[in-house]
């Protein structure tokens, strides 16, 4: 499987479909991993090579266990772009992922061709929400001692989406069996994240924007905020079909692919 070493002793995994078409990288969300975008990297390819990473804390990559940041997990993207040999490239992600594609491009808006943001913001949570979080994803998650199968079907139906046999249960099943504590710097991370909302006008790449109509959190007008915070053309779909939540890129490749593709070939 495909590696890149950092300086700091992480080994980030990531999939790539290879071929000469234009690069695509996508990021997964918190608790996810880059198998979350297996649809696009069937749909996409061979026309464009996708390459999907899998942050610290997720998936096949290791890490050293220590603190890190959204800054952090950019440049260890750009580490993967380097090793491939990959100037400009479009970034995307899923809320966490779609931070991690802010920062990246922030931090080298030059080699950034456009976005695709999905379920995303800019800022960091407030005092309610951080609570709330903390007590789900550190409290309860990473760092709880009972076991997960309520809390998962509940974000499972929330973060996931569509329909509990064929979308939720591959979630379902590798949260049952994965090491729980090993997301605990990464749900900090997420809860102790600067907020972004002040530097994207830098960003001026085109953006496509997309949430799920039944996502009650990253609604069509958080996702349109995000969009005029950024400093280039922006596109914002709202998802609308039945089961559309958060993950729309995996529950419903049917529909936002095509929007995809009809962003990528502007590009």
């Amino acid at each position: 499987m495909p590696f890149v070493a950092t300086s700091d002793g992480a080994e980030i995994h990531y999939l790539d479909t290879g071929g000469d078409g234009p690069a695509v990288m996508l990021v997964h969300d918190i608790l996810l991993d880059a198998t979350q975008w297996r649809p696009q990297l069937e749909s996409l390819a061979p026309d464009y090579r996708v390459i999907a990473v899998d942050t610290r804390g997720h998936g096949e990559t290791t890490d050293p266990g220590t603190p890190f940041d959204y800054s952090r997990l950019a440049r260890d993207c750009w580490a993967v772009a380097d090793e491939l040999g990959l100037d400009k490239i479009v970034l995307g992600g899923l809320f966490h992922g779609g931070i991690v594609a802010l920062w990246a491009a922030w931090l080298a808006p030059a080699r950034v061709r456009g976005l695709i943001l999905i379920g995303t913001r800019a800022d960091a949570y407030g005092p309610e929400e951080y609570a709330g979080y903390k007590s789900i994803l550190l409290k309860q998650w990473a760092l709880g001692t009972q076991p997960l199968d309520e809390i998962t079907r509940m974000i499972a139906a929330q973060m996931i989406g569509g329909d509990n046999e064929r979308h939720r249960h591959y979630w379902l099943e590798k949260w049952s069996t994965s090491d729980r504590r090993r997301l605990e710097q990464a749900v900090i991370a997420l809860l102790e994240r600067e907020g972004i909302e002040d530097k994207i006008h830098e960003i001026t790449a085109p953006a496509l924007l997309m949430h799920g109509a039944g996502d009650v959190v990253y609604t069509g007008s958080r996702m349109r905020t995000l969009a005029g915070q950024l400093g280039g053309p922006t596109r914002v779909e709202d998802i609308d079909a039945d089961g559309a939540t958060h993950a729309v890129t995996w529950t419903h490749p049917d529909i936002t692919d095509p929007l995809i593709r009809e962003f990528l070939a502007t590009l």
